[in-house]
């Protein structure tokens, strides 16, 4: 890819490296365009105290959970899958001197090992008065927190990180699907009906797990018995109180489906025994 210089300044500053846009919609009212791409080598202009959101496009391997690293942001910022593209943001630290800064990425464990990261970027720092570096701490404190949450295309199988968040709805079937490292592992979670078990073949294991129908709207976590880490999270949908009562756990539905069964075997037990006492009357009052 050709180096290019450009520069960008504005509060928010979207650094992208979209290949190519996505395709037109159909519909009477059509889909925002992606933004423009910003190509590898670009500048950007920022502000102390400014937020800065970089994005990278999806398909390119291994950038999920990189950081986004400079001497003038207050913290790396990590790139999440934001289907469909990959998202990060950083905040211009407020006593940053002005100048020109390289931005690069690299692995979270790369610097404290030493590993070089990859160009990508730079920011220009504007110069401030010190009323407003004054003012800018109050201005980060308010700014909203980096976005732990990512967004995976639905095609792909969950979870792809501890932080792919999928929404189910109460009482949904769900396939938590890994590595074959976690062969029988069962899952545990405050939302599903049981300990699911991982099973599977080859390289790829899965179980078949099921929202609990009482299970309250927010994020869960799912751990494997024994391992004190969280392995998946996923959100309960908010549903009306009509869905609700339609739902059924998957535990009441074998007992009512086994109630139901013994019900009938009872009323046909009971059936076949009024058919034969009434005949057995029959048979007795004919008798010579």
């Amino acid at each position: 890819m050709g180096t290019m210089r450009t520069r960008i300044s504005g509060v928010t500053v979207l650094a992208l490296l979209l290949l190519s846009p996505a395709a037109g919609s159909a519909s009477a009212t059509p889909a925002a365009d992606p933004p423009t791409p910003l190509p590898v080598g670009a500048q950007l202009t920022a502000r102390p105290g400014e937020q800065l959101t970089f994005t990278a496009p999806s398909h390119l391997p291994g950038m999920n959970g990189k950081w986004v690293i400079s001497k003038a942001f207050i913290r790396p910022g990590t790139l999440r899958m934001n289907d469909p593209v990959m998202t990060a943001v950083a905040t211009v630290a407020c006593d940053t001197p002005p100048g020109v800064y390289a931005v690069e990425t690299n692995m979270p464990d790369g610097p404290a090992q030493g590993i070089k990261g990859n160009a990508w970027v730079t920011v220009n720092v504007a110069d401030i008065g010190e009323a407003e570096r004054g003012a800018c701490p109050g201005k980060v404190a308010a700014l909203p927190p980096e976005p732990l949450e990512e967004r995976w295309p639905v095609s792909d199988s969950w979870p792809q990180s501890p932080w792919d968040v999928r929404t189910f709805q109460p009482g949904a079937k769900v396939t938590p699907t890994a590595m074959a490292e976690g062969y029988d592992k069962p899952l545990t979670s405050p939302g599903f009906t049981d300990k699911p078990v991982m099973r599977g073949a080859k390289a790829v294991v899965t179980a078949t797990a099921v929202i609990r129908c009482d299970a309250a709207p927010g994020l869960y976590e799912v751990r494997w018995v024994g391992r004190d880490e969280v392995w998946a999270r996923y959100r309960v949908a908010r549903t009306d109180d009509a869905a609700r009562h339609g739902c059924q756990d998957e535990a009441e539905a074998l007992a009512t489906r086994q109630v139901t069964a013994w019900s009938l075997g009872a009323a046909a037990l009971a059936v076949a025994g009024a058919v034969t006492y009434a005949l057995v009357r029959r048979r007795r009052r004919v008798s010579p």
